[in-house]
Order: C-alpha cells, then sequence, then structure tokens
C-alpha cells in the first residue's frame, strides 16, 4: 500500500454556493472532500497501516515482469510443442518453452529496464509525443540487441564458441518473419509497461484530488462550525442575560452553571466530526433545560420516537440544536401564552426522520439571533452527505414544520 489509502463515501460533486455561504466560508472552499457523502461507506482518506514486510519495488518487478514473459514463453511452447511432434522432434513440451524463454531473455531484461526507467522519470509518459518517442527510442536501442541474443542463444544451441561474429551470423540469417515477430514482441513490451505506469499515475493522482477536496471539506466544515458556535453562544447568553434583568440572581447563576455543561459538550465536540444521535438528543435536551429557566412551565416540548435512535447513529455535532432553537424562537418569543413544540424521530427506509414542528405565528419573532441555525443546518448537510441527506421546511395545517432526513449510518 502506498502513502494513503482511499475508502469514500464518494459522490465527488461541486457544492453550489448559496446563502448558507459567507464569504469566510467561500474563502476556506478555495483551499481543497469530506469524508461521509450519499451516505455510503467512502472512507476518502487515513493513514495506510504499514505491513510487517514489504517487498522492494525492483523485486516485485522483477518478479512480475519475468512470470509474464514465462506465461508468454508457455503460450508459445504450446504452439511449437504439436508441430514438432509431427516433423519427429523427441523433446518435452517443458523444453521447448525453455528454449523459448531462454531465447527472449534478452527482452525480458530490456522490459523491466523499461520499466523502473519509466517509473523514475515518469515524464517520458506525460503526454503523448514523449510516450512516441520513448517508444522509438525503446524499439531503435532494443530491437537489434534482443535479436542478437536470440542469436547468442542459438550460437549455444549449436555448441559452437559463444562469440560475437558467431551471434550476428546467425542474427543476419534470421528470416524476415523471425524479426518481424522480434519487432511485435517489443512493442507488446512497450505497451504493457506504459499502460501500467500510466494506470499507476492515474490511481496516484486520484488519490491526491481526494486528498485535496477532504481537505477542502473539512476547512468548509470548521468554517461552518465556526459560524455555528457563536450564533449558540450569543442566543444563549441572550437567554441568560433575560434572567439577570429580570433580577433572578440564583436563576441566573444556575443557567451559568448550566451554559457551561453545554459549553463543555460544544468544545467536546468541536474537535469532532461525528457523534451519535443519542448524544446530540442530550444536548438539545441540556440546551431546553437552560431554556426553562427563561421561560419556565410555558415551554412545553414533546420528544416522540426515540427508539428509532438505537444503534449508534452518527450524524455531525450540533445538527439538532439549531431546529429546536428556531421552533422556540418562532413559538415561545411570539406570544405570551405556553409553546407547543414537538421533537419526533422516525425510521424511514434507510433514513431517519427528525421532525420539528412549531405553531406559526401571526408575526414575526423579536430578531433574537444571527439569523444563520437553518442556512448553516443545510450547507454542513451538503457537506457531510451530499444528496444522501436533506433538510425541508414547510407549513402544514398551522403549524411550521422542519423536516431533516440522514442515513442510518452507525458509529
Amino acid at each position: 500500500m502506498g502513502d494513503v489509502s482511499l475508502m469514500w463515501r464518494n459522490n465527488y460533486s461541486d457544492f453550489p454556493a448559496d446563502g448558507a455561504m459567507d464569504g469566510n466560508v467561500m474563502n476556506a472552499a478555495n483551499k481543497g472532500v469530506n469524508t461521509r457523502l450519499n451516505g455510503r461507506v467512502a472512507l476518502l482518506y487515513c493513514a495506510a497501516m504499514t505491513p510487517p514486510f514489504s517487498i522492494p519495488v525492483w523485486l516485485r518487478a522483477l518478479v512480475t515482469n519475468f512470470a509474464l514473459w514465462a506465461v508468454l514463453c508457455a503460450l508459445a511452447g504450446i504452439t511449437t510443442y504439436g508441430d514438432a511432434q509431427q516433423h519427429g522432434d523427441t523433446r518435452s513440451y517443458w523444453q521447448m518453452t525453455l528454449g523459448w524463454w531462454r531465447g527472449y531473455v534478452v527482452m525480458m531484461v530490456q522490459s523491466y529496464l523499461l520499466y523502473m526507467v519509466c517509473r523514475r522519470y515518469p515524464v517520458l509518459l506525460s503526454t503523448p509525443r514523449r510516450i512516441a518517442a520513448s517508444y522509438a527510442v525503446y524499439v531503435v536501442l532494443g530491437w537489434p540487441s534482443a535479436m542478437l541474443g536470440l542469436g547468442a542463444w542459438r550460437t549455444v544451441k549449436q555448441h559452437k564458441a559463444l562469440t560475437f561474429e558467431n551471434a550476428w551470423g546467425y542474427v543476419v540469417s534470421m528470416y524476415k518473419f523471425e524479426w518481424f515477430v522480434g519487432f511485435v514482441l517489443l512493442t507488446m513490451a512497450f505497451g504493457a509497461v506504459a499502460a501500467g505506469l500510466l494506470w499507476r499515475q492515474r490511481q496516484q493522482q486520484a488519490r491526491e484530488l481526494a486528498q485535496t477536496r477532504l481537505t477542502l471539506e473539512r476547512q468548509r466544515l470548521a468554517a461552518l462550525r465556526g459560524q455555528l458556535e457563536p450564533h449558540f453562544m450569543f442566543n444563549t447568553l441572550s437567554a441568560i442575560g433575560a434572567l439577570v434583568r429580570v433580577g433572578d440572581k440564583p436563576l441566573a447563576l444556575d443557567g451559568l452553571a448550566r451554559l457551561g455543561d453545554l459549553l463543555q459538550y460544544a468544545l467536546t465536540t468541536s474537535e469532532r466530526d461525528w457523534i451519535t444521535l443519542e448524544q446530540e438528543l442530550q444536548f438539545v435536551q441540556d440546551y431546553l433545560d437552560l431554556q426553562r429557566l427563561r421561560f419556565g412551565p410555558r415551554l412545553q416540548v414533546r420528544i416522540e420516537g426515540t427508539h428509532a435512535l438505537d444503534g449508534g447513529i452518527e450524524c455531525p455535532p450540533m445538527l439538532l440544536q439549531p431546529l429546536v432553537e428556531n421552533a422556540l424562537r418562532h413559538d415561545l418569543e411570539c406570544h405570551d401564552g405556553d409553546s407547543d413544540i414537538v421533537l419526533s424521530f422516525a425510521q424511514e427506509g434507510a433514513c431517519v426522520l427528525a421532525r420539528v414542528s412549531n405553531p406559526v405565528a401571526g408575526y414575526a419573532a423579536p430578531k433574537a439571533g444571527l439569523g444563520i441555525g437553518l442556512r448553516g443546518t443545510r450547507a454542513r448537510l451538503r457537506l457531510a452527505y451530499g444528496d444522501a441527506a436533506s433538510l425541508e421546511t414547510r407549513q402544514a395545517d398551522g403549524r411550521f414544520v422542519a423536516e431533516l432526513r440522514i442515513p442510518r449510518m452507525a458509529a
């Protein structure tokens, strides 16, 4: 394995910019994909494990090269063995195959050297023109030496002295068809080496591109989280400020203690890309406990279908809280009565559906926040899941409904 290995939840799609991305996020987007897309396990990049024993590259190339040539010589032995038997040749099939192997051992060495040189200098195969030039040089240098190697084997086979004159004498006396076969074998060897190295280069480029995209998406997620956390802090401190203004200091102190717990969760999850939905729901309940200090019994929230969260289903941190906060702001802060907020969970095929609903007020809520909660959530979903997750909002039966769908991915 190389330095990194690829495993991707993959949909390499460009993420369209919308109102959820402010200038800071788009600046971060210029620097580089996510670990989860389309709900499929798609590990983009992680450090590859080092095997206890690694075969050197040169040795793997050597063994592979000679093995492929051995297969080619074995096929050639099959074609000649039958003809030889008809002409009274008593040699065995393995003797004939070994003869082919010895005759083309020079070509085997040539193809191995070609692989190592082109691997060391990938620029030789970087453009069609350079590939053609490399092929021409390989044929010009390799063709005569390959035929000379074949002539040397025939010299030894005929029990003559292994000299250049004797070997070259066999070369010049060869039939044109034998020269043509040598040319074809050289061309096949070059094509196989070039194809293998080009495929390897494409794989390496794909891994580098994936690593770059992963870096970009992590930066974009960090930028969105950087928006979300000050947004959460602002609105939560506003709630505690309201307690202070009414002069209830013990309640305000209790609120500050609860805020400390919420901030601890936010800080703990700031270094994690994924948490379980059960953890996220607990955070929402702690957030509601803090808001209950401000609103008292007026804050009425029903939580239904929590059994759908069994199994350690994962999601990005602080995904549900903006939805609940949005419902609270557009319900309690718009009237003096009790709230009627419903948070429900259900399994929907391969997804988990989280639905938050609240009554539609007759007028808009006071401007109590930064207004990025739902927009930021949509952007984070797109980065984390691609098209496999969604956040839809609508009005139905006098209620505002936000529906969040995410794939069921277990921790």
